[in-house]
């Protein structure tokens, strides 16, 4: 019964890597959020940091770690965006500054920071940046499920209720 119960259970391994200032865990499908900050910040980081010359890497870094539900439309979205950027040559910077995670919805985190847009010219348009990312693990795997990004702050469930209620106290005096 022993040797049964060791064989249905899963593995537990104990990580840290560069990137985790704290000892992250990883499970068959679970992880640590240490474990899955380090890897939010990792996707933000690449797709936040692009140029002419590195966007091919870049796609092929943040494609194996997509799920399948959303794949298709992603790379779609990533080969749209790299175009772009080739044909107008222009240079994206990502400074990240936090990384949170979603009360309501522990799989969804929030990286902010600022970015940096620079066209030939060497005209920058600076902003700040918001980074959604679903983040799962799926045989001992990273997955993102989902990811979003967007100008300003993050649009947390609170933020969105927020807006929602001034919106219709909006309409009410219309």
């Amino acid at each position: 019964v022993q040797s049964v119960g060791n064989m249905r259970r899963d593995d537990v391994i104990t990580i840290v890597p560069p990137t985790m200032a704290e000892q992250g865990w990883l499970s068959r499908s679970e992880s640590s959020s240490t474990y899955s900050e380090a890897w939010v910040l990792y996707v933000a980081m690449m797709l936040g940091n692009v140029t002419p010359s590195n966007a091919t890497i870049v796609k092929d870094a943040i494609e194996p770690i997509l799920s399948p539900e959303i794949y298709q439309d992603a790379m779609k979205a990533l080969d749209d965006q790299i175009f772009l950027i080739r044909q107008d040559r222009v240079s994206l910077t990502f400074e990240p500054e936090k990384v949170l995670q979603d009360a309501l919805n522990p799989s969804r985190y929030y990286v902010t920071g600022r970015s940096v847009s620079e066209g030939p010219t060497g005209d920058k348009v600076r902003n700040n940046r918001t980074y959604e990312v679903e983040f799962s693990v799926t045989n001992y795997r990273p997955r993102i499920d989902w990811i979003a990004t967007y100008s300003g702050a993050p649009r947390t469930p609170d933020v969105i209720q927020r807006e929602e209620a001034l919106q219709e106290r909006m309409d009410r005096r219309e």
